[in-house]
């Protein structure tokens, strides 16, 4: 995918791939974390004080806006004069059985016991791209690259264990630890993205299902790519949490 035409001729383009990527995987986030607080989660805050001091209290936050959220806080106490606006409150929260942490900037105290904040974009580390990963159906393709294996396209379209690392997919007859394999995925939403990469099986597992699975991890793959699984693991993960919304609207 091409740079926008937007960006300034003089950022080198590595670097304008960097942070546009960089954009596409915020974005994607943040959707999620605005449907996981959309009708209020409780969560452990981490308060900025003055004298360069910070407090932890339990609280809740709930979406605001497109690109706010809502902290209450205990209502038993005085936090406004507490509160160092200046510095960056943390909140901590758990979303799809892992933990996490947010950094964002104080926008507004609306009184003695709540907070209007803004999140601020992470910067996502290469080796920390492999904790965003999902369980859903894709089409890929693969071919083995053994001499002595023909380069005919093997395609399938089956629920994977996918991430920026590589896959888990239901066991294949023509497969072996050490493998060397060619793929293609290719990756539905807004934009269809179709990735080439190369794969080495690494083991195989057992499902809780009793099901045989095989590992393959990415030997080459460009960052770029990668950054478009990671979007399309956190698009896949916001449209699991808003169908949990809908289902437990119901009752």
């Amino acid at each position: 995918m091409a740079p926008p035409t937007c960006c300034a001729t003089d950022i080198p383009a590595k670097k304008q791939h960097t942070d546009f990527a960089g954009k596409v995987i915020w974005n994607e986030m943040l959707n999620t974390l605005l449907d996981h607080f959309r009708n209020g989660r409780n969560a452990k805050i981490l308060l900025p004080t003055h004298g360069q001091r910070t407090i932890a209290v339990d609280g809740s936050v709930r979406t605001h806006s497109d690109h706010a959220l809502d902290i209450a806080l205990p209502y038993d106490r005085d936090f406004s004069t507490l509160i160092n606006p200046r510095e960056i409150c943390q909140i901590f929260f758990s979303l799809q059985g892992r933990e996490y942490r947010l950094l964002t900037r104080i926008q507004t105290i609306l009184g003695t016991s709540n907070l209007l904040v803004k999140p601020k974009p992470p910067a996502i580390a290469l080796q920390e791209r492999e904790f965003f990963r999902i369980d859903a159906r894709i089409r890929f393709a693969y071919y083995c690259l053994g001499d002595d294996q023909p380069r005919t396209p093997y395609p399938l379209n089956t629920k994977v264990n996918l991430s920026a690392s590589g896959l888990r997919l239901p066991a294949q007859k023509n497969l072996d630890i050490g493998d060397l394999v060619a793929m293609v995925l290719w990756l539905d939403g807004k934009t269809p993205e179709c990735i080439e990469c190369l794969a080495q099986v690494v083991r195989f597992c057992t499902l809780p299902n009793g099901d045989m699975a095989v590992a393959v991890q990415f030997a080459e793959i460009d960052n770029q790519d990668r950054d478009k699984i990671v979007a399309f693991c956190l698009a896949k993960e916001r449209e699991i949490l808003r169908t949990k919304v809908r289902t437990r609207d119901l009752f």
